[in-house]
């Protein structure tokens, strides 16, 4: 794979391609792995570099949210955040969780995965503005596709799991008229089998003769011929000053749902309004998911949790993949109550007086109390010394034949230990319960928007601002979820969590939720250019040669984390630009 720097290229270097990619994030690196050997000529243009650096990290700023300055959101949503981003900050990102380098969001993800549920695509009488223009069985050999891209297994997400993995069920169910099993998969990383799937860095061990890609290259404009109806130019630029004009038969803007409404939007040349824009809806039902939790398990509990709602591992085709168990709302409680699409997953949880956190503080040298740190790692030096252990794993001085060896029999026989070492990157923590966490989806509403600020960046280019509420209906649905979790596992015998002090309220409105970072919605797909931006081919309505790619074009997000029907929806849109453009 051919990567180089834009700004390491000679002054007026020539740029000519058949198709640009704007982003190199798993949507638009999804685009260009399928059009690798088609004959097209493909230029990827990524705003950061191989990895996120603090520069480009601030090119990601929000002017401003509306509407989510309750109490402790901005706190609530920095603690939840920080822990896997290594630049994000949630006072630059006061909205989303972006990252700016080859891999995009995949350079800070955990790796879970999971496809949409067929409800998802239906036009919900009880959810304004639901409903697909695709169905959920067009979209299958897609989500299929891209599963191989991930590296997953199987892509079953419910019940037939267990005939899958050769398991019995467990009984009791959980109120099976409220509740159904869920599950989510973990992408794993080839090259690294220890680490989660980084798209970036297994894209550039890629072989690929036609496929090129500029770093530190940002994006500036999108210009169309005269007339406003086909796609020209792009300008691109670096934070030192360098600029330069990108010349392609199509476009793909795959830069993330803010980024790739701010673009349409600053693209004024031919549209007023904005490319695309004339019937102001580029930027609008800027939608995420929501998470609250939902019960808390102490450690007495936390084990009958575990060995319920735990991990799985699953033997498929000579590899080992890792399965998490949930439970996902029925439709027919959605229905009759009318809620949004939701899920309830759990998650251990570390101690206040973890020692290899308290050892972490000490060399980096961002202990509060060095004293009671330097304690803790004395009383805990079985987990130090386990790091220790993971570390060797990871080393260059272990063969990769033993390493993958031994990963893969503790994904087969301990998924429990193999998802603590993803979730903690392979560090072991002291963990003294669990925890049960909402998350669901928000339905759209036009409201939600990305606009063009007064203020703005290195580039000269206005800010997005983004005005986002939560409604009643999805706080109402994880308040409905908590209850209906509560009574679930009481009348299966199973541990019941200690709920939060909101539920015992019954007050939807005092759900504390924050976003999810999973941002869709700016750019959706429709069939009419009334309701939406882009065609169901995923191209603008009113330019041609001008596509859009990634959680930007979806209508609805259901609950399940978006990554893998990003990338299958890239891959969808790949077959039709090798099908346009390809002779």
């Amino acid at each position: 794979m051919q990567i180089d720097r834009f700004d390491d290229l000679p002054p007026q270097t020539p740029l000519e391609t058949d198709i640009v990619i704007v982003g190199g994030g798993p949507s638009g690196l999804s685009v260009a792995q399928e059009l690798i050997g088609s004959g097209l000529r493909v230029l990827v243009l990524e705003s950061g570099l191989s990895a996120e650096t603090p520069e480009h990290a601030a090119l990601n700023a929000v002017a401003a949210v509306d509407g989510a300055a309750e109490d402790g959101f901005q706190a609530r949503r920095a603690a939840y955040h920080s822990a896997l981003p290594s630049a994000w900050s949630g006072e630059v990102q006061r909205f989303g969780v972006r990252c700016r380098g080859l891999g995009g969001s995949t350079q800070a993800w955990a790796g879970k995965s999971a496809s949409f549920d067929a409800i998802d695509f239906a036009a919900r009488p009880w959810v304004p503005g639901s409903g697909w223009p695709v169905s959920h069985e067009a979209l299958a050999p897609y989500v299929d596709r891209a599963a191989g891209f991930l590296n997953l297994g199987p892509n079953v997400y419910d019940a037939r799991f267990w005939d899958l993995a050769g398991s019995a069920r467990p009984e009791p169910e959980v109120d099976p008229a409220a509740f159904r099993d869920f599950f989510w998969q973990f992408s794993r990383g080839r090259i690294n089998p220890m680490d989660v799937m980084r798209f970036g860095a297994e894209f550039a061990a890629l072989e690929a003769d036609n496929v090129r890609v500029l770093l530190n290259a940002t994006v500036t404009q999108v210009h169309t011929d005269p007339d406003g109806g086909r796609f020209d130019r792009l300008e691109v630029a670096t934070p030192d000053g360098g600029r330069a004009t990108v010349r392609a038969r199509a476009c793909v803007l795959a830069a993330s749902a803010i980024e790739n409404a701010r673009l349409l939007l600053v693209s004024r040349g031919s549209h007023a309004p904005g490319l695309g824009n004339r019937n102001d809806l580029v930027g609008r039902h800027l939608s995420d998911h929501l998470l609250a939790p939902v019960g808390r398990f102490d450690a007495a509990a936390a084990p009958g949790i575990a060995g319920r709602f735990g991990f799985y591992g699953l033997r498929h085709d000579g590899h080992s993949h890792m399965y998490a168990h949930g439970l996902a709302l029925s439709e027919t409680r959605q229905e009759a109550e009318e809620l949004v699409n939701g899920a309830v997953f759990f998650m251990e949880t570390r101690a206040e007086d973890d020692p290899v956190s308290a050892l972490a503080r000490l060399v980096r040298r961002t202990s509060p109390s060095p004293y009671r740190d330097a304690v803790t790692v004395a009383l805990g030096p079985g987990h130090v010394a386990k790091a220790v252990g993971l570390r060797a794993l990871q080393s260059d001085r272990m063969p990769d034949s033993a390493r993958r060896f031994i990963v893969d029999t503790v994904l087969r026989r301990m998924p429990g230990t193999a998802a603590r070492e993803f979730q903690f990157r392979g560090v072991p923590h002291k963990l003294v319960g669990a925890e049960a966490q909402g998350i669901v989806e928000q339905a759209p509403d036009r409201d939600n928007r990305v606009v063009l600020s007064d203020q703005s960046d290195p580039f000269g280019l206005p800010l997005p601002e983004v005005r986002w509420r939560v409604g009643t209906r999805e706080r109402r649905t994880l308040l409905r979820m908590t209850q209906m979790l509560r009574d679930g596992l009481a009348e299966a015998c199973l541990p019941v969590p200690e709920l939060p002090d909101w539920a015992a309220s019954g007050e939807a409105g005092a759900v504390p939720v924050i976003d999810m970072g999973h941002t869709t919605g700016t750019t959706r797909m429709s069939e009419s250019p009334t309701t939406g931006v882009v065609t169901p081919d995923c191209r603008l309505h009113d330019v041609h040669g001008v596509y859009l790619a990634g959680g930007s074009v979806m209508p609805t997000t259901g609950h399940a984390n978006p990554t893998l029907m990003m990338m299958a929806l890239a891959v969808r849109l790949a077959d039709r630009l090798k099908a346009e453009y390809g002779s």
